[in-house]
């Protein structure tokens, strides 16, 4: 027993250094990406704004409204919405939207096949636009939008521009446990980003030059239900290098989105995001996902050890404290980027709570199929 315990303890130790060594690089990584305040050039380019959508009655309104404010020129952008077999009113609040506000650049067309993935080359194989922007049904965005975008990509070489997502609107402890869990998700992505190894962005805010899609085949994973975004990202990366690969840090820029109403809807998409992992061709991206991996469930097994040596439980709380510091600078600086520093009250609850979801979510989803938007048996 004594052999195991000490076996727990330095697989533990030898975690916890992995795990320090990349979330200090994605710290560094952030630190890299300057505040872009560059301004639109002419001439405008084309842009065109791509939105799968799935039973998103509840708030497909307002991502019109928002999309219809945006300071752009209506004449320079053209808004797809591709309607994803819904089973609610979605398509006809969408038609209605168009039918009092017909400045001909919004349109809604059904989706041939189903899936997100489906819906969404649906929509490009009819994009005019030299820039494709893509977002979620449930997503607002402020109405220099577009126009921040597209003057980052004027200013850059960018073939693809990860831009920032957060949550807005949380109430009660949980939601703020979803809010500090979802910006540590964009936060790494960025710091991956800003490193020169991207490994993830976010479909609710993502833009690319279309002429890349020429190359690029969807149904690659089609196996899967999620991770498109992340698919792209890898397919760009070998086809034109990493430096193509940009993260917007423009607050104007930020996409906005509400967080899970209930724990079970929570673990339903963080289980649909994990399931995409296994598809993961970076070696950064495998030891990155690996060693966060290995280290969160070190750290359960430690604590499960102290129910034989008491102790364990002091080594458990032990590396609760270094997580937390070592997760602190990077989410205190982008908390203070996207003007929710005080979401860092909360994480040493967060550090408590993060190994045993991490473990339970990853479990799941690697090996066990889920439902989305009423669709069973997904993987």
């Amino acid at each position: 027993m004594a052999t195991a315990i000490s076996l727990i303890y330095y697989l533990l130790v030898l975690s916890a250094l992995g795990y320090l060594i990349i979330i200090l690089s994605l710290t560094i990584g952030w630190f890299r990406i300057k505040r872009f305040t560059g301004q639109l050039s002419e001439p405008l380019v084309a842009v065109s704004v791509v939105v799968a959508v799935r039973n998103e009655e509840a708030n497909i309104l307002k991502l019109l409204r928002c999309l219809a404010e945006q300071d752009y020129p209506e004449s320079n952008f053209e808004v797809i919405v591709v309607n994803d077999h819904s089973e609610d009113k979605t398509k006809e609040i969408v038609e209605a939207f168009i039918s009092v506000n017909p400045s001909g650049n919004i349109k809604v067309i059904d989706a041939g096949t189903e899936g997100k993935k489906n819906a969404l080359s649906d929509g490009y194989n009819i994009a005019g636009g030299e820039l494709v922007l893509t977002t979620d049904g449930d997503c607002e965005m402020e109405s220099k939008w577009i126009s921040r975008i597209v003057a980052f990509y004027q200013s850059t070489n960018a073939s693809l521009i990860v831009a920032p997502v957060i949550y807005r609107g949380e109430k009660g402890i949980f939601q703020q446990f979803f809010s500090l869990d979802f910006m540590s998700l964009v936060a790494s992505g960025a710091g991956s980003v800003g490193l020169g190894k991207p490994i993830m962005g976010n479909g609710a805010n993502l833009a690319f030059e279309k002429e890349i899609l020429h190359s690029y085949k969807s149904n690659e994973n089609d196996q899967l239900a999620s991770g498109d975004d992340v698919f792209l990202i890898q397919h760009l990366a070998k086809a034109k290098g990493l430096k193509t690969i940009h993260f917007i840090r423009d607050p104007e820029a930020i996409v906005y989105t509400s967080p899970p109403s209930s724990a079970n809807s929570f673990f339903s998409q963080r289980i649909r995001w994990a399931s995409k992992t296994r598809a993961y061709q970076s070696v950064w991206a495998i030891t990155v996902a690996m060693v966060v991996f290995l280290f969160n469930t070190m750290l359960v097994i430690s604590l499960l050890a102290g129910f034989i040596k008491p102790w364990m439980v002091a080594i458990f709380l032990l590396f609760i404290i270094f997580k937390y510091l070592v997760d602190l600078p990077l989410l205190y600086e982008f908390t203070g980027f996207v003007n929710k520093r005080k979401r860092i009250i909360f994480l040493p609850v967060f550090e408590l709570i993060y190994p045993f979801y991490i473990l339970v979510s990853a479990i799941i989803g690697l090996f066990f199929r889920f439902e989305w938007k009423g669709r069973k048996g997904l993987r």
